[in-house]
């Protein structure tokens, strides 16, 4: 009943103010066409050749044994965690869910990548949000923070999740490489087209519906800029980090950059509910991990920042 008074109020605004829907709409179409597709649809694409290719033991062999002693992760487990570290949301919640449909991972290990294989990429952080910061010294506290809380949430995932599911022993399966190869062979370049078009379609949807609400926040006389910044970047990260930085001092700017960032936003937790609901993934502890990393996150930049900047 909740969700359907807000659908109706939106309805109505939609209809009252015409003139700043539109622009909240070609504001975010706009984020969607110039930043999104360019930076995470070649990711999206290439992450699909590399399974349809059977590469995913190639790619992960470097890296597979310092993740598996740490995380004790299948190797489908690795390629999930790496892909969702380097490529950004919804990447890592995508291919866990994509995974755990194909039974590919086991629902245990499904449920514990969920809540840290979905994060915002190095090159967001070392391009976009840097620029946005304009902070000397800011680059190692940030990344410390946003990276360091994953083993920790992972492990609390762990014992957490134990305790309803029983954990399976990290082994390989002899015919896991066979079975690898069968699923990747029945995938066409066709399917990966409309895979990747698929979640870049949830995303730009996303991304026009939390840019209409923002500029729709953006004309309450009510509330003062600091406010309307950190509302903001609460709703979305990309709109609200350059709030966020444009809004606050320069020694103000960084706990609110970093806490929008680790949280992903409303906007990123919907184009992750979008991308999982139909795996038997709970978008509701997905919410919690998030709100957890970001308190992490927060204390870690805290105690960082004392000492760095």
């Amino acid at each position: 009943m909740f969700i359907s008074w807000i659908c109706i109020i939106v309805f109505l605004l939609l209809l009252f103010f015409p003139t700043l829907s539109v622009q909240g709409a070609s504001q975010g179409l706009l984020l969607w066409y110039q930043i999104v597709v360019p930076t995470l649809a070649p990711f999206m694409l290439v992450t699909q050749l590399i399974q349809a290719a059977g590469g995913i033991r190639m790619l992960v062999k470097p890296v597979y044994p310092v993740l598996h002693r740490l995380y004790h992760t299948s190797v489908n487990g690795c390629y999930i965690l790496l892909c969702g570290l380097l490529c950004g949301y919804p990447v890592g919640a995508r291919l866990c869910a994509d995974f755990r449909q194909r039974g590919q991972i086991s629902p245990l290990e499904a449920d514990c990548l969920l809540a840290i294989c979905n994060h915002p990429s190095p090159m967001f952080l070392l391009g976009y949000v840097k620029g946005q910061l304009a902070a000397p010294g800011i680059l190692l506290p940030m990344l410390t923070a946003v990276y360091f809380p994953v083993p920790i949430l992972y492990y609390m995932a762990v014992r957490l999740y134990s305790r309803h599911t029983p954990q399976e022993a990290p082994h390989e399966n002899p015919d896991a490489a066979r079975k690898e190869t069968s699923i990747a062979g029945s995938i066409s370049f066709g399917d990966m087209i409309l895979s990747t078009s698929e979640t870049l379609v949830i995303i730009g949807g996303t991304l026009m519906l939390f840019s209409i609400l923002i500029v729709w926040i953006q004309q309450i006389g009510l509330l003062n800029g600091h406010l309307r910044a950190l509302i903001t970047g609460f709703l979305e990260i990309t709109t609200g980090v350059r709030e966020i930085c444009q809004t606050f001092p320069v020694h103000k700017r960084l706990m609110p950059t970093v806490l929008a960032v680790t949280f992903g936003g409303c906007s990123g937790i919907l184009q992750t509910y979008g991308v999982i609901k139909n795996a038997g993934l709970s978008v509701r502890h997905y919410i919690g991990w998030k709100i957890l990393h970001a308190g992490l996150s927060a204390a870690i930049f805290t105690c960082m920042a004392n000492y760095v900047l």
